[in-house]
Order: C-alpha cells, then sequence, then structure tokens
C-alpha cells in the first residue's frame, strides 16, 4: 500500500504539537459559548432537554448515546438547565473541529492550514446552528470524523489491532446515535479501508462483532430504561421485540419522510438549494480552495481518500435528497439543513489540503509560507464571521420562552393544557418538568406522545384516542385548555376562545363559541407583528400564531359583542398587515358568513395576495389558492374559481388538499 499521502507524525507528541488541536477545539467552544440561546429554543431542542433531564427516551430511534451524555452535562453545577443542555452539543461540536483537524494533519495539511478546515467548519452557518442547541448532529459529525482518522491511522499500521478496534466501536457508537446517516457513509468509509483488505479480512469477525455491541449496549439501556417508566418517553415502554423494531426502523416516520405531495422537481430543487449552500458554508473562497484539496488528493497514487469522500458527500446529500422525499418549501429546508453536516465537514478536510497546497505552490519561501496561510484563514474567518454571527447569535433568543410565560398567564391555577405538535410539547414540557414552573397544571399530549401520562399509547387509532380524550372531558373537573382547531381535538363541549388558547366548556353548545378579550394576548399578537425571527422554526410558528390570533378577530367580528368590537378594532388594520392574521380572518368569514361578506373576502383576498413572503410552506400556498377559488365561485365566476382550484392542486398535490374534493364536486379531472 502507498501511504505517501499520510502525514507521518511521532506517535507521542509533545506539548508544542498538541497546542494546535487545543485550539482547533477551544476555538470553535468560545465561538458557541457567546452564542448559545439560555433558555429552551424550537427543532426538538425542547424534547432533548427533557428526555437529558430525565433521562427519558427521545423520538425515533431515540438517540441513547446522545441522551446519555446530555444528562451527564446536565449535572453541571452553573447555568440554567438549557444552557447545559446546549453547552453538550457544543461541546461535541468543537471536538468533531478537533477531529477533522487531526485528519486535516494525517492527509498532509500544515497546522495552520488544518486549523484553519476546522475552525471554517466549526464556524459555517448549518454546523454552528446545531452546536448550540440540544440536538444530536454534532455527536453525529464527531463520531464520523473519529471514525474517519482511526481508519486514516489503521492504514499507517494495517496489522495493528489498536486503530481498527477503535474504528469499529466508533462506527458502533454512532450507529446508537443517528445510524441513518452514519449507514449511508457506510460505502465510503469501506471503500477508504480497500487498499488494506487483505489485513482487514481475518479480522472482520470482531470487528463487526465489536461494532454491534458498541452499537447494542446503549439501545439495551434505552429498552431497560423505558421500562422503568420515566416521565418522559417517546412512545412509552418498549415491550418485546416488534414494539423496539417500530421504535429502531422509524416507522412512525414514514409519512413524514417520504410526502405524498413531493415529487422528482421537489428533488431537484432540494438539490439546486444544496448545492448553493455547499457553495456558501465555508464561504466562496473556502470552496473554491475545496475543491482544490480534493483535486490535490485526486493525483495521489492512492484514489481511495478522495473517492471515499466523493462517495460520503453524495450519499448524506444526493441519495439522501432522493430516499427522504420532502416538499421543497421553507419549513422542510429547516428540517433537512443539518443532514448534510457531515458533507460541509469533508469540504472543511479538503480545504486544509488546498489551502496548503497552494501556499507551497505560489509561496515558494518557506518562512512567508505560515504567514499566508494564516492571512487566508483570517480571512476566511472574518468573512464567516460577518455571514453567519447575525444567525446564529440566539444567546438573548427568547421565542419559545415568551410564547410559554403567555399561556401559563392565560391559564387559571389547577388547569389541564392539552398540547400538539413539536412547538407545544418541547417548549412547554420544558418549563414545566424541567424548569418546573407552573407545578399546579398538567400537560396532556393530544397525540399521546413524550409525556408519561398519556391518556392513550400513541399508536391507537383515531377513533379510540377521541373516545378516551372525551372521557377524560366529561369525568374531569378542572378547567380544560388546548390551542388546536376542531379537527385536531373533538371534544363535544362548547368552546371560550381567548386568542392563542381555548377552554373547554362543559354542557355547552358546540357550535357557539364564546370569545374572551385578554389585554395579556393582544399585547402578545403586537409583539408577534413586530418580531422577525432569524430561525426557519422561529418563523414558522410564529406564522401559525398569527393565524391563529387572525382566526380570533374573525370571530369577533362575526359576533354581536360591540363591547368586544370596539376593543379589537385597533387590531383589525394590523391583522391586515400580516398574510397569516389576514387569511385567519378570511377563513373564519369564508366559513361562516361566506356570502353576505364576499366583497370584504374578495378585498381581503386581493390585500392577502401582496403579503406573500418565502415563509410559506406549499401547503399554506394552496390553502390560499383554494380560498381565492371558493370565492371566486361564490362570486359566479366558475371558470376562474377552476382555475384557483387546479393551481392549488399543482402546488400540493396531497389528497387533504381541499381543492381536489372541489375539483371533486364540479365534476372535474383531478390532476395526477
Amino acid at each position: 500500500m502507498n501511504t505517501s499521502h499520510l502525514n507521518h507524525t511521532p506517535p507521542f507528541p509533545a506539548w508544542h504539537q498538541l497546542l494546535p488541536l487545543l485550539l482547533s477545539i477551544s476555538g470553535p467552544l468560545v465561538l458557541y459559548l457567546f452564542t448559545i440561546p439560555r433558555t429552551v429554543v424550537l427543532e426538538d431542542d425542547g424534547l432533548f432537554l427533557m428526555v437529558a433531564k430525565h433521562l427519558g427516551i427521545a423520538h425515533p430511534p431515540g438517540y441513547p448515546l446522545f441522551t446519555g451524555i446530555a444528562h451527564i452535562f446536565m449535572q453541571l453545577p452553573f447555568g440554567t438547565d438549557a444552557f447545559r443542555g446546549h453547552l453538550a452539543s457544543a461541546f461535541l461540536g468543537a471536538l468533531a473541529c478537533g477531529v477533522l483537524f487531526g485528519c486535516a494533519r494525517l492527509l498532509g495539511a500544515s497546522v495552520w492550514a488544518a486549523l484553519t478546515g476546522a475552525w471554517a467548519f466549526g464556524a459555517s452557518e448549518h454546523f454552528w446552528s446545531q452546536a448550540i442547541i440540544a440536538e444530536v448532529y454534532t455527536l453525529n459529525a464527531l463520531l464520523f470524523f473519529a471514525t474517519y482518522l482511526l481508519i486514516l491511522k489503521a492504514l499507517r499500521a494495517p496489522d495493528s489491532r489498536t486503530w481498527w478496534w477503535g474504528a469499529s466501536i466508533s462506527f458502533g457508537l454512532s450507529l446508537a446515535n443517528h445510524y441513518p446517516l452514519m449507514v449511508l457513509a457506510f460505502l465510503g468509509l469501506f471503500v477508504l479501508a480497500l487498499p488494506v483488505w487483505r489485513n482487514v479480512l481475518p479480522r472482520l469477525p470482531e470487528l463487526i462483532l465489536l461494532s454491534l455491541s458498541s452499537a447494542a449496549l446503549p439501545y439495551l439501556g434505552m429498552v431497560w430504561r423505558s421500562l422503568q417508566n420515566p416521565s418522559i418517553s417517546f412512545y412509552g415502554p418498549i415491550e418485546g421485540w416488534q414494539s423496539f423494531w417500530f421504535y429502531f426502523s422509524r416507522q412512525g416516520y414514514a409519512s413524514v419522510d417520504v410526502s405524498p405531495s413531493a415529487g422528482w422537481w421537489d428533488r431537484w430543487e432540494f438539490l439546486q438549494w444544496f448545492s448553493v449552500e455547499a457553495f456558501w458554508q465555508l464561504t466562496p473562497l473556502g470552496f473554491g480552495l475545496a475543491l482544490w484539496g480534493l483535486w490535490k488528493l485526486m493525483q495521489q497514487l492512492s484514489l481511495t481518500v478522495p473517492v471515499s469522500g466523493i462517495l460520503i458527500f453524495l450519499s448524506n446529500s444526493v441519495l439522501l435528497l432522493f430516499l427522504l422525499a420532502f416538499d421543497f418549501d421553507f419549513f422542510n429546508i429547516g428540517v433537512f439543513r443539518p443532514y448534510s453536516l457531515v458533507c460541509y465537514g469533508l469540504l472543511g478536510l479538503w480545504l486544509a489540503i488546498g489551502l496548503d497546497d497552494f501556499i507551497r505552490r505560489f509561496i515558494k519561501n518557506p518562512e512567508f509560507q505560515a504567514s499566508g496561510t494564516v492571512t487566508i484563514a483570517l480571512l476566511i474567518g472574518s468573512l464567516l464571521l460577518f455571514q453567519n454571527l447575525s444567525k446564529n447569535d440566539r444567546s438573548a433568543d427568547n421565542f419559545a420562552e415568551r410564547h410559554a410565560e403567555l399561556i401559563f398567564q392565560l391559564l387559571p391555577e389547577n388547569s389541564v393544557f392539552f398540547v400538539y405538535g413539536d412547538s407545544e410539547t418541547g417548549p412547554l414540557g420544558y418549563y414545566h418538568y424541567v424548569e418546573e414552573r407552573r407545578p399546579d397544571l398538567e400537560l396532556f399530549s393530544l397525540q399521546g406522545l413524550v409525556y408519561g401520562n398519556r391518556l392513550f399509547p400513541a399508536r391507537s387509532s383515531k377513533r379510540s384516542r377521541q373516545e378516551a380524550l372525551r372521557q377524560f372531558v366529561n369525568n374531569s373537573t378542572r378547567p380544560l385548555f388546548y390551542s388546536v382547531d376542531s379537527e385536531q381535538f373533538s371534544h363535544g363541549q362548547g368552546i371560550r376562545h381567548y386568542g392563542f388558547l381555548k377552554e373547554v366548556v362543559r354542557g355547552g353548545n358546540p357550535t357557539a363559541l364564546q370569545l374572551v378579550f385578554r389585554p395579556e394576548a393582544e399585547t402578545y399578537f403586537r409583539e408577534l407583528l413586530q418580531q422577525q425571527p432569524k430561525d426557519r422554526w422561529e418563523r414558522f410558528r410564529r406564522n401559525k400564531l398569527l393565524h391563529q390570533y387572525g382566526d380570533f378577530l374573525g370571530y369577533a367580528l362575526l359576533g354581536g359583542d360591540p363591547e368586544l368590537q370596539k376593543k379589537v378594532r385597533p387590531l383589525l388594520p394590523l391583522a391586515e398587515s400580516n398574510f397569516f392574521s389576514l387569511t385567519g380572518m378570511i377563513e373564519v368569514l369564508m366559513t361562516h358568513r361566506a356570502q353576505p361578506s364576499l366583497l370584504q373576502i374578495e378585498n381581503w383576498l386581493k390585500l392577502a395576495e401582496s403579503l406573500q413572503d418565502e415563509t410559506l410552506d406549499k401547503e399554506r400556498q394552496a390553502r390560499f389558492a383554494y380560498l381565492q377559488g371558493f370565492a371566486a365561485f361564490l362570486g359566479g365566476h366558475q371558470q376562474e374559481a377552476l382555475e384557483a382550484f387546479y393551481k392549488s392542486a399543482r402546488i400540493y398535490p396531497h389528497p387533504e388538499n381541499a381543492s381536489l374534493s372541489a375539483l371533486q364536486k364540479l365534476g372535474r379531472q383531478i390532476p395526477e
């Protein structure tokens, strides 16, 4: 085997040689410490913080390794619980940068070039964003590059068991974290080890056993812990092989990973988006140097290093996009963006190789080579900070906390609140189960997820869920509140609407809505209109909340209470300035008083069309086109209505799109 592309360093480096490694870790860590949110944020942050605090079970496949590590960090004696959980991701992310530095050194990069690649990866937008919240992706990057580094070390000493054992254990541990991403990377890692396959083949059984054992032990611990019924457990106890396989294989996420409305054009748009992101993550200069470095590696006698890197890059981006089948829209971009962090790490690795070769080619004097490398490193670092600091500085982020404060303020003593979806379950659960705010309250999941006090198994049928919920409502004497619409919580009782939450009115008329104006809700509505969150998840959540309050204002307009209408009248111009609050009002009028309010609806639809922005997902775009079509139909413009319904169906060809049933009722063919 030719190992000329590997840098031979002493087996026991001196302290002055360890200093660059420490810098590769401490540099990103300091950056993360200054920008970490001090309280809970969205994505899966609240869930992982709850799981870490109570040593519970996260969403499939459970991520037992990250859970255990984060639980240790939660025991630290400083900072908020959220800060300590976020610190776990930050520390793992900084270690990933250090391991990347080691990989670059093994592939021949100079110290400063390797530091540049590691720091650029650490300061890239998407990696940085995941390193400051409680998420599993920095651990995934750490374990991938640890496996990569150990294989590189094993290539230098193919007869040594130590490095192969280490690589097998590291790969096995990665399967106990985010196994789908590591399984996709396996072929590339396999290719990396091909030059010494004769040395590996006799040891293959023991290496496989090591990997499987390393993966199995955390999962066994997770199953054991689930049987103890911790207060936070995504599906509840994992009883038997079938239950474990459902969990491990992520069967419950099948409808999320593959959307029935996603087609090949969505994949193509995602591929275009990813190409642009890859170009910008390490700056265009860094991307150019990364291509240079990849070309440099391909000029080596052994092609396995660059070929393996290319395979891993493509499997964690292009192949993943084709397997997932997401709708290409604002929200799903936010869901997908952390999946390809390893790709950006590979760009950082190639950047180090390219920068080193670039300097050696164009600066012949060895005395000036280091200063040239430092100059380019400072340039790339400055560009990354300028480009990403404003996006990722979340040290003062309190978006989720403000919403939780409002809900807790509105809820009376000893009440019950039914949560729905990640954006309620995680943040509200964090404040209740971790910070122990409002201990008098009880939170229940309308999906039977996460909280240990579930009213029904998460995998139960829709009918049995409704029966369990209605039985609870009928038997409970506590005040009951929720925020979703009647389709998601059909309780058969009256409703009292407070703007951002609703109350069950026992014995009330289910068709008669009582409206209560709360100054706290009005203040929060005004705040939301002024906010412009940087994070995609927060912008998406903000839109939903604005739509929710628009729904309240729409009902206030329909009601006959002059005192209430006097209070909401100053809010109408504000609601008309935002697409989501405006369409919330439109939908109420269209549902309950469409014909008499047709002129108002048509005027608002024209106004709403001018207020659309990039945050609209495909479902919301299609819904708006449906509203336009329905208004046109009511106005007697059937051809215009058909065009709008067809437009809606093309945007979002999902079975739940109301335009599909509208076309059926009009006797028209549904587009395929």
